[in-house]
This record gives structure tokens, sequence and C-alpha cells, in this order.
């Protein structure tokens, strides 16, 4: 239970205590007081979305603290804000997650925007789900999985859709750059291809030129009798004299030495090369052919064929794999088809069964709130898979004899709607096992023995569960177990004060309600009404 709550600095509070009481609590006081206000912190500590401009003053933070009690075990949750906001967890710092984790053992508050959520057919489904888990885990097991397995499956449909329509424009870049590949490998061109082949070339063109010229020089070198290689051989001799009479001249002995073998080395070479060089007008031909094609692959594909052959490679395997891939993907789509059917069935079952029982548990607390003619039924129809299944659900009512069963959506009474919200949030509090249900302002459009029966049904369920109500009506407000009035205050700034009354406060609080005045009149009505 909500054990009390610690306001500073917000709208129009400046600070402020509430201390609340198992069972039946009433927020109370006229309207535009500011009671939701204080339903506002509330959500606020227990991370509802909360902006800045909430500062009253603001130069200052604003802090909200709440202390709850369960299984005699105390709970404090606190928020500043500011220019962001700081939640702490028994004075620990802590985050929005775990403080909305938390929360939902906590609290439920029931405000008029929940009403309207509850109203609406596409937040049906959802409702039934969550009484339905409540009481079977094996249920919230299956929708998980569900919810999972479609997540998957739209992901895989989306990839099959795409691969299908792009299908026959894939088939003719695959084409493509098959045919480019082909030409590619087919020229088989090596590294450093191009260069060689310039390189023979220029021999080729000058084959004349060098075979006279390396010829006339292995002659001077050796071939003529007064060639250089028998000149130095001479000098050699020579120096290999003086050698034996001035060891000095060994290096130049030896130097001689090389350079004599060294010239006949070379003169054999050049000897060899005029002799084996011819002109080939065959080979000119294949290799300005050959020099021809690699120009023109490389004007077509750059520079760097090798690389350019890789890349258009990856891309084939790319597209041919997807092309592969698309039997395979359909068969993963088949089986989580047949897995979403499967699991839809049994969502099916287990909602079938349930809406009949809620529907008979709303009956039962409609009655009890006046509305003894009610009829309420959960429609579901089969729908197209979805990410809740394949079910559509709505929730359908009759409030008088004879009437046909409308959407809750078309329910047209404001009191008819406060009723059935309150006999759904009785149902639900009942297995949610939550601490506190707050009800902002539950009995709209309700009065004489409608809010009798209101009152007994709140009374009733405070029972169970802690109660914290905003009420404008006398009736619900005299059973309250803790009453506390909200008012207005005009100084110099406008704020908000917060009383717990005592029996007597509470005798003149619910005598100004009932009739706006305070007598001897409306006060002995006021005991009536607490008797």
């Amino acid at each position: 239970m909500l054990k009390s709550l610690y306001i500073k600095n917000f709208i129009l509070i400046e600070e402020a205590f509430l201390e609340f009481t198992k069972g039946f609590n009433i927020l109370c006081g006229e309207t535009g007081a500011g009671k939701s206000i204080i339903i506002k912190a509330l959500d606020g500590v227990l991370g509802a979305k909360i902006s800045k401009e909430i500062l009253l003053n603001k130069e200052k933070p604003a802090l909200i603290e709440a202390v709850f009690e369960i299984n005699n075990e105390e709970i404090i949750i606190s928020r500043e804000i500011s220019s962001q906001s700081k939640f702490r967890l028994n004075g620990i710092l802590s985050n929005l997650e775990e403080i909305k984790q938390k929360r939902e053992h906590l609290v439920d508050i029931h405000s008029q925007h929940q009403t309207y959520a509850y109203m609406s057919p596409k937040n049906h489904i959802t409702l039934l789900d969550d009484y339905i888990s409540k009481k079977n885990p094996e249920f919230k097991e299956i929708l998980k999985t569900y919810k999972e397995t479609y997540l998957e499956f739209k992901e895989i449909e989306k990839k099959l859709n795409y691969l299908k329509e792009n299908l026959a424009s894939n088939q003719k870049e695959i084409e493509f750059l098959s045919f480019q590949l082909k030409e590619l490998n087919d020229a088989e061109i090596k590294t450093n291809e191009e260069e060689e082949i310039k390189n023979e070339l220029d021999i080729l063109v000058n084959a004349q030129e060098l075979k006279e010229k390396t010829y006339g020089a292995y002659w001077a070198l050796y071939g003529d009798n007064e060639n250089i290689v028998e000149g130095i051989s001479k000098i050699k001799y020579e120096i290999s004299n003086c050698a034996s009479l001035d060891k000095n001249l060994l290096q130049s002995q030896e130097t001689l030495f090389d350079a004599l073998e060294n010239l006949k080395d070379c003169a054999n070479y050049l000897k060899d090369y005029s002799s084996n060089l011819d002109f080939d007008p065959q080979r000119l031909d294949e290799l300005n052919e050959r020099l021809s094609l690699i120009q023109k692959l490389k004007r077509k594909y750059g520079e760097n064929l090798e690389e350019e052959r890789e890349n258009i490679s990856k891309k084939l395997e790319n597209l041919t794999g997807n092309d592969n891939n698309i039997e395979a993907i359909e068969e993963n789509y088949n089986t989580l088809l047949n897995s979403l059917d499967m699991l839809s069935n049994k969502l099916n079952e287990y909602r079938d069964k349930n809406a009949k029982e809620l529907s008979k548990a709303i009956v039962y607390q409609l009655k009890n709130l006046q509305l003894n003619e009610a009829e309420f039924e959960i429609s579901i129809k089969k729908t197209s898979k979805g990410e809740n299944g394949s079910d559509n659900v709505e929730f359908l009512i009759s409030t008088n004899k004879n009437q046909q069963m409308a959407p809750l959506s078309k329910i047209a009474s404001g009191g008819e709607i406060s009723r059935v919200m309150l006999a759904m949030k009785t149902i639900f509090a009942n297995i949610d096992k939550v601490s506190t249900v707050v009800f902002d302002e539950i009995d709209t459009g309700i009065s004489g023995i409608t809010s009798t029966a209101v009152s007994n049904s709140l009374i009733e369920l405070s029972k169970e569960t802690q109660i914290i109500c905003i009420s404008h009506q006398p009736i619900i407000c005299a059973k309250a177990d803790n009453f506390i009035w909200i008012s207005k205050t005009h100084n110099e700034n406008t704020n908000i004060k917060i009383e717990i009354l005592n029996k007597e406060e509470r005798l003149r609080a619910l005598a100004q309600l009932a009739s706006g005045q305070i007598n001897n009149e409306t006060v002995e009505f006021a005991k009536t009404l607490i008797k």
C-alpha cells in the first residue's frame, strides 16, 4: 500500500505531505482545487513522462517521494525534476526501467485517459490477454513465442518479397556480369604482361640494329686480331711478371684477371645474342594483337584488371547466392507460417474460453453497480495474422432490456461508462494483486442509488486492495476510511492546501459537497450519509 506522498515545487504545490491508510482513501474538494495534481505527482514519481514546465519555482527542482509498504517491507521511490529527472529507489540512484518494473506491482492508476483506452476496440485484445496471462502463465509464454515468431516471419516475408520483386532485374545483371567475367577470364591476362609485351615489341622492331651492334661489340672485344681481350691479356701477363718482383701489384693483377674473364663472358653472350636474334613478323603480329586486347580491356574495366575481375566475381556470387537462397528462404517462410498457424490456434482456444469467463464476471459486477439488465460479451472473430495472433477482439454491451449488443465504444451514458470501467478494474485488480488502485473520478455521470452501488463496490474492493479515489459524490466520500480535502489558497500566489480531515471536519466537508453550504440541515444530512 501507499503510505505517504511528499510533493515539493510541483505545479501549484509549494510543499505538501499526504498520509494514506489501508482501505478506502478519498481525495475530495471543489472542482478545480487541484486533486488531479496529486495523482499526476504519484504517476510521475512512478515513471510517467513529466515536463520541466511543472516547476512552480523555475529556479528550483521539484521533488516527489512516495513511500510504500509491501509485505512489511518499506519501499521509497523518489524523483527529482529539473532539466532532467533523477530517480532513486530506497535512496540509491535508479533508472526509469527499474522504476516502471516496480510500478507494475505497486500502483494501478485509472485515469480518464485510460477510460478512453479501454473504450477503443484496438486495445480490447490486450485487455483480454492481460486477464488470461495473469491466470495462465502458459498462455503468456505462447503469446510471447507467437510475437517473436511473427517478427521473424515479417522480416523473412520482407526479404522474400524483395528478392522476388528484383528477380527479373537481378537476372539481367547476372547475365551481364557473367559476360564480363567470361571476357576477363578468357583473356587470361597475367601480372605485368602489358609491360613485358612492350619490351618484347621494342626488341623485335629494332632487331636488325640490335643484331649488328651486339655482333660489332663482340668482334671488338674478342673477334679481331687486335681485340680488347687480347690487349688486356698482354697487359695482365706483364703485370703478373711485375707482381713477382713487387707484391704491391698483386691487387692490380687480380683486378686484371677478373676483368679479362668478365670481358670474355660478355663477348660470348653478345655473340650468342646476335646469332639468335631474328626478326619474326608473325610474333610481331601476335604481340600487337595481344597488346591491343589488353589496352581495350583496360579502357573498358580500368587499369587494374585483376582487381576488377575479383569485384565482378563477388557481385555475381552475391546475386547468384541470393537467387539460390530463394528456395531456402521460402522453406523458412513456410515453416514460420505453419508455426504461426499452430500458435494462433492455441491463442484462440485460450481466448474463447476465457472471454466467456471474463464476460460473466463483468456482468456480475455490473449488476452490483445497478445495471441490472446489462449483458456483456467479448466478440472474437478470425482475421488475418497480426502481432497478437489472428483474432479480432471487441467488447460488446447492452445495458437495457431487449437492446441489441453494441460495441463498448458506442455507449452513450457517462454513468454507464464509469460503471463498466469500475467493473473491469475490480476484476483486474483482484487478479493483478496490485497493492494500490487509484481512480480519477470513476463516479462521473452517476448519482443517487447508483452512487451508493459504486461506493459499496469500492468499499468491497478496498478490503483486498488499497483504494485512492478522487470524487465529488458525497455518498461515495462518506464511506472513506481516510478523507483528504484539497483546496486552493490565494495569497501572493495561488497554491494548493491539503488537509486530512477529522470526524467533525468531514461532516462540514460533506455538507458543503452536498449543497454548497454548511448549516445545521446540511450537517445533519452529512451525518445520515456517514451512518
